[in-house]
């Protein structure tokens, strides 16, 4: 899932996609110890597509410790593997959110509302070359893992951010494919949702039409499966709801007497009842530092509404509509998803396996969110999306699951440990 943004789609895009060319595939030499080595393993030569999911992206950003508690690494290290990751050093790239959030910088020490082309990027730890066995990207939506290369990324970070993952001149599906892998996990789809976190659920405008995206997935797995012997494809979630930064805005009435006198924000009486969908990573925040601000100069409370801003507008707002429009997009993609695998008989797991856990989301607190540690609960880090280490265990060990369903791995399937380079 991501470099957080929204897709457009436009006509050339399509035409790109349907006239890309063929992938090139480059068979290399393994060395004598290394192929020994995966011999011995269940998961042979096992190489990760995705997204930001995939790569080990924690609190908004990714560095090396980030990238070995991805549920990837996670899963190479319950049989054992070898999993060469393309490890960030330093901050990252870009550094993760600081906790608390309250103090609105990043472990760079950079505020947080440094745009992303202006954020530093570290490089590579010293000694790895490209690519790894981990080639997801934050941020990738189906068609960059098709098509899209270090040269072609639009913004100045996402130039950073994959030139750190693949090498010059490559794809996700290229640099996957190269390294003769035996085992592939592909995870892509959700980015092409994920813009509707805006408040804006149009498809089309921010989510990405699932009749445009299908061809290109099935065109993806379709050439992995014909390269590689064992593949394990990862469904989407059920309910745009169940993500912990979202918040309905009667659990945000209920806070109002704490929002009031903590950080002079004073909810408004539409959200009492409201079961409007609040994306609390970016109107909490913004609300706490404009009620401190007012409070410092002895102005009138900031007043938080829950009502919707109109279609089209980014409010960070979802009607009940709105999301359902999310879920009935996020339905026909997983469904299209297990169409694939039971076509392919692939292993399959989805992402609900974690955001659909009971108890995910801690009752709601703007004290809690501004000041804890882990303000989404101890399965989400701090931007609230994405998976920490426990997160990433529940995901690994559904890997593992449908991995020994579908192929016989006898893979363990109980809490991974971290041993990746």
């Amino acid at each position: 899932m991501t470099q957080l943004r929204s897709i457009t789609l436009g006509a050339s895009l399509i035409a790109l996609a349907a006239c890309a060319d063929s992938p090139t595939i480059v068979t290399p030499t393994l060395s004598p110890a290394t192929a020994q080595s995966e011999a011995n393993s269940p998961l042979k030569r096992y190489v990760a597509i995705g997204t930001s999911i995939s790569m080990g992206w924690q609190s908004e950003g990714a560095n090396a410790a980030s990238q070995r508690e991805g549920w990837p690494a996670q899963l190479a290290a319950l049989s054992g593997t070898t999993f060469e990751l393309p490890l960030i050093s330093g901050f990252g790239c870009k550094a993760p959110f600081a906790a608390p959030l309250a103090s609105g910088r990043r472990i760079s020490g950079e505020p947080v509302t440094t745009p992303d082309d202006q954020l530093s990027c570290a490089p590579l730890v010293s000694g790895i070359d490209l690519p790894t066995r981990n080639v997801a990207i934050a941020g990738a939506t189906t068609f960059d893992a098709l098509y899209r290369t270090p040269e072609t990324v639009p913004s100045v970070f996402g130039q950073s951010l994959y030139s750190r993952i693949l090498p010059p001149g490559t794809t996700q599906l290229h640099a996957a494919l190269n390294q003769r892998p035996r085992v592939i996990s592909v995870e892509l789809g959700a980015n092409e949702v994920l813009g509707a976190r805006s408040g804006i659920a149009i498809v089309g405008v921010s989510i990405f039409p699932p009749n445009a995206w299908m061809p290109l997935y099935r065109a993806l797995v379709d050439t992995v499966v014909m390269k590689t012997p064992q593949v394990v494809v990862v469904g989407l979630i059920k309910d745009a709801a169940s993500f912990p930064s979202f918040r309905r805005g009667a659990e945000i009435f209920v806070d109002a007497p704490t929002m009031l006198g903590a950080f002079n924000v004073m909810v408004s009486s539409d959200c009492d009842g409201s079961q409007n969908l609040i994306f609390v990573p970016v109107r909490i925040p913004t609300a706490v530092s404009i009620g401190l601000t007012n409070r410092a100069n002895n102005l009138p409370p900031f007043v938080f509404s829950c009502a919707d801003g109109g279609t089209g507008v980014p409010d960070y707002v979802l009607t009940p509509a709105e999301a359902g429009i999310v879920n009935q997009t996020l339905a026909q993609m997983t469904s299209f998803i297990k169409s694939v695998a039971d076509r392919h008989r692939l292993a399959y797991f989805a992402l609900e396996e974690l955001y659909g856990l009971p108890g995910l989301k801690p009752t709601f607190s703007a004290v809690q969110l501004m000041t804890s540690a882990q303000p989404y609960g101890s399965y989400i880090t701090l931007d609230g999306i994405h998976p920490s280490a426990a997160g990433s265990a529940v995901l690994a060990r559904a890997a593992a699951q449908a991995l020994n369903a579908r192929y016989n791995l006898h893979l363990p399937d109980g809490t991974p440990f971290i041993a990746s380079r």
